[in-house]
């Protein structure tokens, strides 16, 4: 983006300040500053007011969870050449999308010339003002002037940012807005993941093996695949790619992996099957089956413990966020486990479920809710996991 701008603010919290200055610093990056999140200003609004005495003047805010084209900027230029004080970014999504959708002056599709007049966050289906979804890709003139804004609004919710974008959209601003049409990815939930993945394994286009790394002959590779450095494949192991596998890695005997990302220092441990799912590092797998799903680093699942994938009505997975029952539209999802967690024996888990970091599930449990963070389910009962 530096080729775009003269300087790049990146509003990190206090858990991953550190490991992006280090990307940073690894990767030689010039002209970025660092500021991490306030504790006493949530949401977006809360990161724009933590740059409040390091940057000035016109600014184009980002989500830095999302994967986007950045040569889009230069579709902003005549835009801003027409001296607008506002520009929003939207895309068109056929299918419902759990976001902010452009509201028009006549409620119509978006067409050359039209004006916005609000975004509606989250919508119902069947109430949706437009097909255009809000990008958080957004111009100001003038950063002063977004904080202007939020001086003006009171609100006890996460939604000041949302708030002072359609208070500006409701007075007599000079605004305008571009549909994007380039490829999006946004991070909004866990099972994005997949999604996200699902894009980088697109870039594998051929074989590329690292030659520390010892292949038995009687595996099988097939497709593009990426093997890292000291990474060990076992007898009659198959890999289907495209698929990237980390350094270190071990694949025990009679494995199978297909279009799946594995991280460094993992153990995909013999009789296992590893299929279109994210393994975070140091991971150990040993005799489960792992499909469309996310293990964070450090998890463990212990020798038959599996992931269901798929609704025997085969109708898309929901999954519970804030109390809600949300659309993963998605027909195939299996677990999301978070860092830490360890999976005992024989259990399962039930498709779409969630399980938070440092905890445990029992042997032979049949997980059908989502577990909290430090959470022991033992015998059917959750409790608080104190050995972590």
């Amino acid at each position: 983006m530096l080729k775009f701008g003269e300087l790049i603010t990146v509003v990190a919290n206090k858990s991953n300040a550190t490991a992006i200055k280090r990307l940073v610093d690894n990767n030689n990056i010039e002209s970025v500053q660092i500021i991490i999140q306030k504790d006493d200003y949530s949401g977006m609004a809360g990161a724009v007011f933590s740059t409040k005495n390091h940057i000035k003047g016109e600014v184009l805010i980002v989500n830095g969870s999302d994967l986007i084209d950045y040569s889009t900027i230069l579709k902003l230029i005549p835009l801003i050449d027409e001296e607008n004080k506002l520009i929003l970014t939207g895309k068109q999504f056929n299918e419902y999308f759990p976001g902010g959708y452009f509201k028009f002056d006549d409620n119509l599709p978006a067409q050359a010339g039209k004006k916005i007049t609000g975004i509606i966050e989250k919508p119902a289906k069947d109430q949706r003002p437009s097909s255009i979804v809000k990008l958080v890709f957004d111009y100001f003139a003038d950063i002063n002037l977004l904080l202007k804004y939020f001086s003006e609004i009171k609100t006890k919710n996460d939604d000041l940012y949302e708030l002072a974008i359609n208070k500006m959209l409701s007075d007599d601003l000079k605004q305008s807005y571009f549909i994007y049409d380039s490829f999006w990815f946004g991070l909004k939930y866990p099972w994005h993941v997949l999604t996200i993945m699902h894009n980088f394994l697109m870039t594998v286009k051929e074989k590329c093996i690292s030659k520390t790394a010892v292949i038995s002959e009687k595996a099988l590779i097939v497709g593009p695949v990426v093997i890292g450095e000291n990474v060990r494949i076992g007898d009659f192991v198959k890999i289907v790619g495209p698929t990237f596998i980390g350094d270190n890695t071990v694949v025990g005997d009679y494995t199978m992996i297909r279009e799946s990302q594995i991280g460094e220092d993992c153990l995909v441990g013999s009789f296992s099957e590893v299929a279109r799912s994210y393994i975070g590092n140091n991971v150990f797998l040993h005799r489960n089956y792992i499909g469309d799903s996310v293990l964070d680093n450090d998890v463990m699942f212990g020798a038959q413990a599996v992931t269901g994938n798929l609704k025997f009505d085969g109708e898309k997975i929901l999954s519970e966020v804030s109390e809600e029952r949300v659309d993963t539209n998605m027909n195939k999802l299996g677990a999301i486990v978070g860092s830490l967690s360890k999976i005992g024996v024989n259990a399962t888990i039930l498709p779409g479920v969630k399980i938070g970091k440092k905890s445990w599930v029992g042997p032979g449990e049949k997980v059908k809710y989502d577990i909290e963070d430090k959470t022991y389910l033992a015998d059917g009962e959750e409790k608080e996991n104190i050995k972590v």
